[in-house]
């Protein structure tokens, strides 16, 4: 337990509770202000507009995770372009840490896929997790180039697998939850 406590402690050294409280506020205005002027205009229901709301504040969620916590160029110019989950494939030795890493990268994006997939228009399963797991595999790239860019975190081929595996879950889990709730295919 001690060493879980510590590595989540490590990834979430840097984010307070202000900034966080204060990017809320930004995305909540930024969203939902015109979101309402388009529900009065009936552009737009106002369950797509919650739909959206949430991809923006778990979007800053995970941009603060992966991105705005770090000093710029605190990590500049690292790439691992080879896949390590830690779990000792491809003759790699067995790491609790890198298993670990792996693990929270792939529940980062599992809310991801459970909130994408419920926007996304999609007429059969199937497509939905097809096109949610697309969507957090871009994501994931974005992130990525990102901290490579801003030099605020490792481009890590590692990572975009396990957020990909993490989108795919959540939408699996969501589409069976959904499909089970509603009584048939949605």
């Amino acid at each position: 337990m001690y060493f879980l406590r510590s590595i989540l402690l490590r990834e979430t050294q840097g984010i307070d509770i202000y900034s966080q409280l204060i990017l809320l506020l930004v995305e909540t205005v930024l969203v939902l202000v015109p979101g309402m002027i388009l529900y009065k205009k009936n552009k737009i229901t106002i369950k797509k507009l919650l739909y959206i709301y949430l991809m923006v504040v778990y979007l800053g969620i995970m941009l603060s995770i992966t991105i705005f916590r770090r000093p710029v160029g605190s990590r500049a110019g690292i790439v691992n372009l080879y896949i390590n989950l830690g779990f000792g494939l491809r003759g790699n030795t067995p790491s609790l840490v890198g298993a670990s890493f792996s693990v929270l990268n792939i529940l980062l994006f599992v809310p991801w896929g459970m909130i994408i997939y419920q926007f996304i228009q999609k007429r059969r399963r199937l497509t939905g997790v097809l096109k949610t797991t697309l969507i957090g595999t871009l994501t994931s790239v974005g992130i990525e180039c990102l901290q490579l860019i801003t030099g605020t975190g490792m481009f890590e081929l590692t990572d975009m697998v396990t957020n990909t595996a993490g989108a795919f879950i959540g939408a699996v889990f969501i589409s069976i939850l959904l499909k089970n709730k509603l009584g048939g295919d949605n």
